[in-house]
This record gives C-alpha cells, structure tokens and sequence, in this order.
C-alpha cells in the first residue's frame, strides 16, 4: 500500500503486535498493527558485582527464561549517571517471569521500568504522540505495519463521534432498561425503546432484550471512531451489561467482534471497547474542568448550561418511573432521553479540542487522559520526557510506601495575613503570577538538584538547610521550563486550537506543584513540596513588608495574594512596577483588580477567617470566596438569601434591609410557600455506598433512592430535602424527586439564619434578632475600616 496517515486515538498490546486506531484526513477509521515492540526493563548490578559475569548470567537465563539480549548501557537516576543492563525480550510473558527470578540475583541492587504498559513503551520508543498524526508504510493485507513515523501534520481531523445515553425505570420488581438514546456526528438520531412512542428515530422493539441487541448493531453499523456519554463508566455501561447478563448475551460493540472490558484507572473502573475510543465526559469534567466550574454540581444538566449554555428539558426520576408505570407521557420521556444523548454529544465536542491537547502534551492515550487527575497527568508528561533526557523513569511507589507518606504530618502551607475583620473601601487586588510555577523555575527545585555546593547556599530554600543546586538544571524545571515556554508563545496566537493547548499548557504547569506532594507520584519529594512553600512564605511576606514600607495599609493577604487599601489604580501600576524591579528570575507580580468595598467575615473564634470575603467591583457585580453562595451543600434559598443580604451592605449600606431580606425568607419557609426546589441540599456520592462507616443525611437519601429504584453510583450527587417528622435530621433526609412536606424549621434554623448571619453577626445582629419582630436598629458605623 501507499503511505497511510493516521491521526492516533488508541493503542494497545494484543500480543504478539502493538495495534494503533485511529482516523485518517477524511475521518475515516484506520487500524495498523506493528510486530516491532520488544519489552524490556532495567537492571542495577551492586556496586562490588561483576558487571561482565552478571551479565554473562542473564544472558544464560534465568527462571527458566533467555532474553532475547542483554545489553550494557548508560542512564541517568535523578541526574546522575547510572551503569545498568537493559534486558529485552520477544514476549510480556517472559519478561513478568525474568523480571521476579532476576530480583532474587544476588548481584542486582535494583530493577526499574518493569511495570510500564507495553502500549506506553512503545509509543515512547517510537516517538509517536497519541492525538498526532503519524505516516505508516506497510502491507496492504491487514494493514501490518512496515514502518510508523510522526507526520509533520498539525490540524486534528472531525472524527466520527456516537453519544448515547439509557433510561431505567422498575417492572415487576427489577431494574429494566426501558430507552436508549443514540446521536451522532453524522445526524444520526435514534431512541429505541418497547413502549409504543411516537417521536422522530423511534424504533419500537419487542422487549429489553431486542433493545439492547438493536443498540450494539446500531454502534456496530455505524462505527463511530469515538463513543461517548455521561458518567458511562459508572452507570450507563454497568446498567448495560447487566441487562445482558440477564438475558444470557453478550454485547460486543467493535467490528472485531470483541467484548467490552472493564479495566481499573486510579479510583475507578472504566468500560474499554476494543475498535472504539470510550470518553466520558463526566469523568474528565470531574477530574479536570470542576475547578475551572461555577456549576453547583456536576450533573449534565448544569454543565452543559455553563459550557453549551443549553441544559437538559427537566423531568423528574419519579415522573419518568409513573410514565413507564402506567404507559402513559412516554413521549416526554422518550423526548427527555434523546436530549441528554445529544447534549453528550455537543459536550463531547466542546470538550475534545482540550482533552486531545492534553494527550499529545503528556503522551497518554484519550482513554486514558479523560480518567486522569492532574498529578497523574504531570507524570505522564515525566515519563515521557524522562526518555528525552536519558532519564530512568522511577518506579511506582509500593502500596506501604504510599500509606507511610500519607500518614506523615502535613507540613507548613502558604502564609496568611488575617484580615481585619469587617468593612473596606478602596480594594486594590495583586497576585503573584503562578506563584508555585515560578518558584520551581527560579529556585531550580528538583529531587535530582537538591546539593551541597557551597556556591550554591544561597538557594537554600527558608526554614530549612535544604539548597538546590544553581550549576545544573534539574529533570522537572527543565520539563516545566518548556511547558511555561510554550504557553507564553500561545499567548500570542489565535485560534481554538491555540486556545485549548494553552489551557492545556497551564494546566499542567499548575499541577507541578502538587505532584511534589502527591502520594502515588514516582517523583515524590515531600522536601521539594516544603521547600517550595517555604519560598511562597517568604515572598507573601516579603510583599506584605513593601507595601508596609511605602505606607499602603495591608487589608488581607494569603499564599499568593494580596488586598491592599489604594485610592486609584495608577497607584496600583507603581506598586506592581516597584516590586517586581526587586524580584528574582520569572517571579512576577500582577495587578488583579480595584474593587469599590469589601467585606471580611468573623470566623467562630472570633478573628477574620482566611478565605472568607465579598468584593464589590464598580459595576455592582459581586465577587465571592469562601461563602455558603459557592458551596452546594447549602440550599438555594440560604445561599440566594445570604448574596442578598451581601448586596444590602455593600451596595446599600443598609442593615435594615438586609434583615428585612432574611425575615421574608423565614416567613416563606415557615408559610410553606417555598419551592422544593429552594430547599434541596446536594452532596455526592464519592464510593460505594457499604463502604461507608457513617450514617449522614446525604447516604441515607441516596440509599432511599436506591430502594426505590433510582439511579446511584460512585459520583453520583445526591439531591434531598429534610422532612418533616420524627427521627434523626439523616432519618428525615428524602430524596428530592420523593419529598414531601419540607421541615421549615430545620431550614430556618440550620440554612437560611446561620448562613446570614455568616455577614450580620459581624454588627451585632444575633438570631433572636431575626427571629424576633421587634425594629432593634444597627449600625454600620463600627464596622467600616477608615483609613
């Protein structure tokens, strides 16, 4: 055959042949298969071994095994050369046997790179980068791979993309599958059910079983490069392949005819189909976008309005199971599941332009890289650079030694200037440019360079004797080095593509820090990560003493910022232009913000609490950290009614109409007259549910739902609302769709006045105050900051 390019989705081991899918230019699927991977591994004979004769032995065999060679090479291990065999072999199979025999050699001190996925190594040797384009010149039979090279091709093709999603309702007392939604790419539209539905792309079958077998010929047909959904992993696959067990078949979704896998990544299982790319999109929401959200929870609902600004049509569990139960509004239903197939879609698209930049970045596979933390991210990008710089990758942490560094005592965080607590006019903002970045960078922080180098004392990281060497680059600020490179030249292009590796790039280069920490990293250095804030201490503080230097009152600051009292912005602008004259290597302050007033809440002790502010900026908008307003865990009418009583002060400097706004809260509650929907509490679901020791009203409103029949399951965010009745607060909590008859009280007295009084306790104001009719007056008079 001609020269076929390939834009890389998957890859995987099927012995004895690496196979690598994808598309080509027109979208179209492409599959190669390479007979050219070798496993192997690295041995460190003892430092008084033989190295000839121990090499000699290996070659020979041992534990039954000769390697196909053993060779003599040199590494670096954290930076400094290394004398090691490289052992390799034809098959994975003779190198797990190899590998526990040689561990048992008296001459070898230590074996590294064992454990690596054989796809990984491969990728890695090869230099190919998975959602890049790759020429592959081989036979037309089978497409069997004679040669596979990176390709000088940059913009990523329109893969055909399938979404779904499933609804499940009870009959006869079991779980049944009674939809299924598919959409995708190339205007496919299907619902199958067994109800009798009109709606476009119906197909009505004879029963659950005729559905899911119509389902996997449906993904089979059409053949998507890419299936997708929400929160498949953990509930729509599961639910699946359950109904085909019950029905004694198999679902096999790929041409191969091979059936779906569930294979373990970090804290969950995930559903592999061989021929086709599995993305779930909850999983890479959750582990990558959340922090990034302002949803309230992750539920496809609220992120498809932030992202797509389009949300799903509402109905409720309940309505759905009545429908199926008495046959009647299915069309709704039916109407209901197709939405969410094609929201699923539409944020599989969103999504994909980040997730695909985040895999070329780190060498993981998109599989892999929607199921990954930030941390596991960052040593993706290691391991793959660690080749590049003649580096050995280091082993993975043993199970104990993960569970000794957990347990160690946390050290010393950022430093916190508490603020005064109460009213501020004239709030100028700065932040240090990527603090933790920054210091990696300009204080050369690395396992491989902490030293002892005289020249180098003055590197020493504050509060410790620990230096860092300034002769030689380490291995991960050099690696961060190029990240923070790359992104500042993106800064100056245009495009989505541009944009979505730029996002990429500072992602990553933001997780460096936390992989110091991170106790599963095979970097791990739990002295880099003090050292690091050890240095942001200073600084914080350091910036603090300036701007006390040159008269600016210091409102707040915390970890990397500050709040300072200014009169105008061009005072700001000399602020950031002195200090940053004075800071060393890429150190940068910047100006943030000027903000009309701001308000800083009293902790239970008494003092300011750090993280606990409202600024106003001069448009009126609000700007909030630390309040019950961001936390999901507080209903929507405590959290609407404490930005009311925020916008009262700052706006209006009135205390009167903020209490005036919490006693017709109250008065909603205690009348009944406010919606369910104003009363529901959400929590999530963070494992199974009989993993948990103790009871809570979240876990007893998820289990209630789940006799009931409703859906739950790791990740799942669990809606209630607290009754009213006898028993415990957790015996009253009732999932929302279920409830009935809110508690008034618990809502008054636990939500609405605590989370007010968050902001009024700070004049004085109690709850007897709220609560009572009298027209007690309050002023804000002691509570403003005069400068």
């Amino acid at each position: 055959m001609g020269d076929v390019q390939l834009f890389l989705l998957d890859a995987e081991y099927r012995e004895p042949f690496i196979v690598l899918s994808g598309v080509n230019q027109n979208g179209s699927k492409v599959a190669v298969s390479d007979r050219s991977v070798s496993p192997y591994f690295y041995l460190e004979p003892r430092e008084d071994a033989d190295r000839a004769q121990l090499q000699h032995h290996l070659a020979a065999g041992v534990g039954g095994i000769v390697p196909g060679q053993v060779e003599a090479v040199e590494r670096k291990l954290l930076g400094q050369p290394k004398r090691l065999l490289q052992v390799t072999f034809d098959r994975q199979d003779q190198a797990a046997v190899f590998w526990d025999a040689a561990k048992r050699v008296d001459e070898v001190k230590a074996g590294y790179e064992y454990g690596m996925p054989l796809y990984k190594r491969y990728l890695i040797d090869k230099g190919l980068q998975p959602a890049g384009w790759l020429t592959v010149k081989g036979d037309a039979a089978g497409l069997a791979a004679q040669q596979i090279v990176p390709a000088d091709r940059k913009v990523a093709p329109r893969p055909h993309i399938m979404a779904f999603d499933i609804e499940v309702a009870e009959e006869n007392g079991e779980e049944r599958i009674i939809m299924a939604s598919l959409a995708d790419t190339e205007g496919l539209s299907k619902l199958l059910t067994y109800a009798p539905v009109s709606v476009p792309g119906a197909e009505v079958l004879d029963g659950e079983k005729a559905l899911l077998e119509r389902f996997a010929q449906l993904v089979r047909d059409n053949d998507p490069a890419i299936i997708t959904g929400y929160n498949t992993d953990r509930y729509d696959f599961p639910k699946l392949l359950a109904a085909a067990a019950r029905h004694g078949i198999q679902l096999r979704f790929g041409k191969d005819d091979m059936p779906v896998l569930f294979v373990r990544r970090g804290r969950i299982t995930a559903a592999r189909l061989p021929g086709l790319v599995h993305i779930d999109t909850y999983s890479f929401v959750e582990n990558v976008m959340a922090p990034n959200l302002e949803s309230e929870t992750l539920t496809l609902d609220m992120v498809a309005k932030e992202l797509l600004g389009a949300g799903k049509q509402q109905m409720k569990w309940i309505d759905i199971q009545r429908a199926w139960r008495e046959q009647r509004g299915l069309e709704q239903v039916a109407e209901y599941c197709k939405t969410d197939s094609q929201l699923a879609l539409r944020l599989a698209e969103r999504l994909l332009p980040l997730l695909f930049s985040l895999s070329q970045l780190t060498g993981q596979l998109p599989f892999d890289v929607c199921r990954m933390a930030y941390s596991q991210l960052v040593e993706g990008l290691l391991v793959r650079k660690a080749y590049a710089n003649n580096e050995i990758v280091l082993n993975r942490p043993r199970t104990a030694e993960v569970k000794r560094r957990r347990a160690a005592a946390s050290y010393k965080g950022g430093y916190v200037h508490l603020p005064e607590k109460g009213m501020h006019d004239n709030i100028a903002v700065f932040d240090f440019q990527s603090l933790y970045p920054s210091i990696i960078l300009t204080h050369n922080v690395s396992p491989d360079t902490i030293c002892q180098h005289p020249a180098c004392r003055s590197n020493t990281a504050p509060e410790s004797e620990h230096q860092f060497c300034l002769q030689q680059k380490g291995f991960m600020p050099g690696v961060l080095e190029a990240v923070v490179k790359k992104r500042l030249l993106l800064k100056k292009a245009r495009g989505k593509a541009a944009e979505s590796e730029q996002l990429a790039l500072k992602i990553l280069a933001n997780a460096f820090y936390g992989y110091y920490g991170y106790a599963g990293s095979r970097w791990y250095s739990r002295l880099c990560a003090e050292a690091i804030t050890a240095w942001g201490r200073r600084y914080i503080k350091g910036l603090i003493a300036t701007a006390e230097g040159m008269g600016l009152p210091v409102i707040y600051g915390d970890t990397d910022s500050i709040f300072l009292s200014m009169e105008a912005k061009k005072d700001a602008r000399r602020f950031v232009a002195a200090v940053n004259k004075k800071l060393p290597g890429t150190m940068e302050l910047e100006f943030k913000g000027f903000y009309k007033r701001g308000i800083f809440i009293q902790s239970k002790a008494g003092s300011a609490a750090k993280k606990k502010y409202a600024l106003l900026e001069a448009n009126g908008n609000l700007v909030m950290r630390g309040m019950e307003t961001r936390r999901r865990d507080w209903a929507k009418i405590a959290r609407d009614t404490q930005e009311a009583v925020l916008r009262a002060i700052l706006q209006d400097r009135s205390p009167e109409k903020a209490i005036g706004l919490v006693r017709a809260a109250v008065a909603r509650l205690r009348s009944g007259s406010a919606a369910n929907e104003e009363v529901i509490i959400f929590s999530q679901v963070t494992k199974p549910l009989a993993e948990y020791e103790q009871e809570s009203p979240h876990l007893s409103a998820a289990r209630k739902l789940q006799q009931l029949g409703g859906r739950v399951a790791e990740g799942t965010v669990i809606g209630y609302i607290i009754t009213k009745g006898a028993g415990t607060i957790s015996e009253r909590a009732a999932p929302a769709d279920f409830a009935q008859d809110y508690d008034p009280e618990y809502y008054v007295r636990n939500q609405v006045v605590p989370a007010a009084l968050r902001i009024l306790g700070n004049l004085g104001v109690t709850e007897s105050d709220i609560l009572s009719d009298g027209d007690k007056q309050f002023s804000l008079a002691g509570f403003w900051k005069k400068r």
